[in-house]
């Protein structure tokens, strides 16, 4: 039996060395890595010349599987419309990646990286801060010969619609989902919890701007929270500033309720009267149950 389970070993062994076959080398050093370092800082400087002289007579470029040629001098009048549309251009590394250089038995010389291209686009104002990944092929002469290049599209899509007015979706004055707001508002005030839990979808998620970014929590926390709150005080009253917008987003195919008050209560301790501003963003989900809730205030208002 021992003898059997040392050949079934030797036999496992065999075959897992069989199935792997190496195909060159990976290299963190490389010159290739610097040719791609100059490669982007003549890009976005806008050194036409230091750029060229990188690139093979025609490059084969692919951007997210859109695939096209261009003569080196193509490439060159590309970036007078970066150099005009963009200000503050820089190309930086997307830590914690690095690039590669891979020298492939069958295949050639490759690199491989991850960036940040970060800028302004002058006339919209919108920021740049693209996470970019690119591939490129070097050519016999050591010229990059191909680019394959992999983002998100949305940032340029923003761009190309900034300067004409587009619609995205629809505002009420009226409409039941304020109504609900309204009531939740209402059992708040009352210091009822299963008046309230009423208006929420099972994993709503809260958050304040108190708290850090993106930290939100469930149902279970703000609600003692909200207790903690109710003891030491009493007479909550939310009073209404303005009025309230619904607003469809066609975008997202979701509704948002925004919403304006002043808190005033009184502190049981002290007798401390409190008026604070707030401001409510409600989200909805398809079944008219709160899935979100942001509330916009100062804690200075609750400290003595």
């Amino acid at each position: 039996m021992k003898k059997l389970s040392v050949m079934i070993a030797l036999l496992a062994f065999v075959v897992s060395s069989m199935a792997q076959k190496e195909n060159g080398k990976v290299f963190i050093e490389h010159p290739a890595l610097q040719k791609v370092n100059q490669f982007w800082e003549a890009f976005t400087s806008g050194d036409k010349e230091a750029y060229t002289a990188l690139l093979a007579d025609t490059v084969a470029i692919s951007r997210n599987g859109r695939f096209m040629k261009r003569t080196k001098e193509q490439m060159a009048k590309n970036m007078d419309w970066w150099s005009k549309e963009f200000e503050n251009l820089k190309a930086v590394t997307d830590t914690p990646a690095y690039a590669d250089a891979i020298q492939y038995d069958k295949g050639g010389l490759w690199v491989q990286d991850w960036l940040l291209l970060k800028g302004r686009h002058i006339k919209s104002g919108i920021n740049l801060d693209l996470r970019l990944h690119n591939l490129y092929h070097f050519n016999e002469e050591g010229k990059i010969a191909s680019l394959f290049q992999y983002f998100n599209n949305d940032v340029f899509e923003a761009i190309n619609t900034s300067g004409g007015t587009i619609e995205n979706g629809t505002v009420y004055i009226q409409h039941p989902y304020i109504i609900t707001v309204r009531k939740a508002v209402n059992a708040y005030c009352a210091k009822d919890t299963e008046a309230l839990k009423a208006f929420y979808a099972d994993g709503a998620r809260f958050s304040n701007s108190t708290m850090k970014w993106r930290e939100s929590i469930g149902w279970d926390e703000v609600s003692k929270g909200w207790q903690s709150f109710w003891d030491q005080t009493e007479d909550i009253h939310l009073e209404q500033v303005g009025y309230p917008d619904c607003i469809y987003y066609a975008k997202n195919d979701s509704y948002t309720v925004y919403s304006w008050w002043v808190l005033k209560t009184i502190m049981k301790e002290d007798g401390r009267k409190i008026a604070a501003p707030i401001m409510l963003s409600t989200s909805f989900d398809k079944d008219g149950k709160i899935d979100w809730d942001m509330a916009y205030y100062s804690s200075n208002q609750f400290e003595e």
